[in-house]
C-alpha cells in the first residue's frame, strides 16, 4: 500500500466578444469550441496517466479530492442604452470541472448545460448525456457565477467590470477506486451571448477565469483478483461504448 497525491492542471480561461459574430466569442489558451454550441461553450481536456500503477496491477483508491485556483474571476460588459442596464442573468456562466475513468464526447460535454453526469437525466431525445453512471464521476463540480455587485462593481447601466462571484455550487465526486490506465479531465466553460451591438446590446464583453489545479489524494494496493478483474473488465467495456 502506497500513498499517492496526483495533480492535474488547467490552464486560465479568457474569451472576449467575436465583433465578426453576433453572440460569439473567442477564447484564448488551450480551450477549443464545443460544435454546435455556437461558440458559447468551450473546453480543455487533459489526461492523467496511471498504467504505471496498471501495469503492476494495482488499484488506485481515493480519498478526497479539492480544486485550488490562481487567483480570481472577473468580467466586463457593455451597455449601449443606460435605461437597459446589464442583467445579472445575462451575465451568468457555468464551470464545470470533470474527472472520470471513461472518457465523454463532445456531445456528452454540450449536454452539461442540461444534465449531470452520473444522474437520471433529463428525458430529452436529441440529448446526448452518455452512459455514466455515479462510479465513472472521480471528481466532478459545477459552478455558476455571476456579477459581483457588492464589492468593487461598475454600475449596470455603462460599459463596465466587476470580479464574479459564485452563486451556485454543486459537487458530484465519487471518489471510486479504478483499474482504468488514464483519467479523463476536462474543464469546461458555457457563457451567455456575447455583447454585440444591436443584437445584444447590454451583455458580458469579457470573461477571464484563472488557472485550476485538482488534487487527488489516493493510495494504490492490491485487491483480490476477482475484484480487480471485474473492475478492469468493467473500464475497458465503458471506455469502447463511448
Amino acid at each position: 500500500m502506497s500513498d499517492r497525491l496526483f495533480s492535474v492542471e488547467f490552464g486560465p480561461f479568457q474569451a472576449i466578444a467575436d465583433s465578426s459574430t453576433p453572440g460569439a466569442w473567442i477564447a484564448y489558451g488551450d480551450y477549443r469550441t464545443l460544435p454546435a454550441s455556437d461558440n458559447l461553450f468551450w473546453v480543455t481536456e487533459h489526461k492523467l496517466d496511471l498504467s504505471g500503477y496498471t501495469m503492476e496491477d494495482l488499484t488506485v483508491y481515493f480519498r478526497n479530492s479539492f480544486e485550488q485556483m490562481a487567483g480570481s474571476y472577473f468580467i466586463n460588459w457593455n451597455v449601449v442604452d443606460p435605461n437597459v442596464p446589464i442583467k445579472p442573468n445575462d451575465a451568468d456562466y457555468l464551470e464545470t470541472v470533470i474527472l472520470s475513468s471513461v472518457p465523454m464526447n463532445d456531445d456528452n460535454l454540450s449536454s452539461l448545460a442540461f444534465g449531470t453526469p452520473g444522474f437520471i437525466t433529463p428525458d430529452q431525445s436529441k440529448i446526448d448525456f452518455g452512459n455514466f453512471n455515479r462510479t465513472h464521476i472521480i471528481h466532478g463540480t459545477k459552478s455558476t457565477y455571476s456579477i459581483d455587485t457588492s464589492f468593487g462593481s461598475d454600475v449596470l447601466t455603462a460599459d463596465g467590470a466587476a470580479y464574479s462571484r459564485l452563486i451556485n455550487y454543486a459537487d458530484f465526486s465519487s471518489l471510486e477506486p479504478t483499474a482504468a490506465d488514464c483519467i479523463y479531465c476536462y474543464r469546461v466553460f458555457m457563457l451567455p451571448p456575447a455583447y454585440d451591438s444591436p443584437a445584444y446590446p447590454a451583455n458580458l464583453s469579457f470573461v477571464d477565469a484563472p488557472a485550476k489545479r485538482v488534487l487527488l489524494n489516493a493510495m494504490t494496493d492490491k485487491e483480490p483478483d476477482i475484484e480487480y478483474l471485474m473492475r478492469l473488465k468493467r473500464s475497458y467495456e465503458l471506455a469502447n461504448q463511448v
